[in-house]
């Protein structure tokens, strides 16, 4: 078994004086009980240059240094090329194609996102950081992922995803015309009984909410080009939500979809905006449709805000 050691400095600021070294922990990086648990166990804290209990009181500018210990990533670089739209010591952010795995699986470990990002930073930093992707995406859904470098950088962006404070944008084919110009789809997903991946609108299901806005109809394909915005996370809750709604995806077929004009669900994450975890400045990207959504759609032009 691997281990990875993480160590991480941080500067005390003054609206966090006379806190204890866990409310910090807590409330600046976002820690969770579980690593709390964790550092406790089998890392450490050091106050200027000292081991301290996590009772222990700071100071406006003692430096923190936190010691984590875990188990290491058994992936495997492999080098695949990348299209890397953003990068620097805390994050990245890639535009994944179709057809590609985020994360390895018992029966596919090769070919993933997470090979090609191992093998990058290796090559790049002689370094094999833990790959820790914020949010993943559907083999089949292509579009920006963003990963973090480090645990809090990781713990800062993921709170942000579910405060829902970071946007991100999807532009969505799919059959026929919609009752709305824009809406909400708010019913709960669970897993389809007797699969293990379709999912299914279930009561017995998890909330789930869908934010749509017709960017425009296609009446030569018979579909409607739509942004999307994912105010929950449930795995393939854009695909589940349309079908529900009787506009399946064009090229889902595991939803209803029809594969004339496409041989994939026409699914892409286009934007995505964020605070940087440690400046704070806003972080805007964007990624055009690839040309099998760019024909449906009759330009891969940027999708507007909503």
């Amino acid at each position: 078994m691997k281990i990875w050691s993480e160590n991480m400095e941080i500067i005390v600021d003054k609206i966090y004086e006379n806190r204890s070294v866990e409310s910090f922990l807590k409330q600046h990086m976002s820690y969770s009980r579980g690593l709390l648990r964790k550092i406790k166990r089998s890392g450490a804290v050091i106050v200027n240059g000292t081991p301290v209990l996590m009772a222990h009181k700071l100071r406006a500018g003692d430096v923190i240094t936190i010691e984590i210990s875990e188990k290491g990533s058994d992936i495997q670089p492999q080098f695949i090329p990348l299209e890397i739209l953003f990068e620097d010591k805390e994050v990245m952010v890639v535009n994944k194609p179709s057809g590609m795995l985020v994360h390895p699986l018992t029966g596919e470990p090769g070919g993933t996102l997470a090979n090609a990002v191992i093998y990058h930073w290796l090559n790049k930093n002689r370094e094999a950081l833990v790959f820790r992707p914020v949010y993943r995406i559907d083999r089949d859904t292509s579009g920006l992922v963003l990963i973090s470098k480090n645990r809090l950088s990781y713990n800062k962006l993921l709170r942000q995803l579910t405060e829902r404070t970071m946007l991100r944008t999807y532009i969505a084919v799919v059959e026929g015309y919609m009752p709305a110009s824009e809406g909400i789809i708010n019913f709960p997903i669970a897993r389809k009984t007797g699969s293990i991946v379709q999912r299914e609108v279930s009561w017995q299901g998890k909330s789930a909410v869908t934010r749509y806005k017709v960017v425009r109809t296609l009446p030569s394909i018979g579909a409607s080009l739509l942004a999307v915005r994912l105010e929950t996370g449930r795995t393939h809750q854009i695909r589940v939500h349309l079908s529900h709604m009787g506009h399946p995806l064009l090229g889902d077929t595991l939803y209803g979809g029809r594969s004339d004009y496409i041989c994939r669900h026409a699914l892409h994450v286009q934007r995505i905006k964020f605070l940087h975890p440690v400046t704070g400045d806003t972080v805007d990207l964007y990624c055009p449709a690839p040309s099998d959504i760019g024909k449906l759609m009759g330009s891969a032009d940027e999708i507007p805000d909503f």
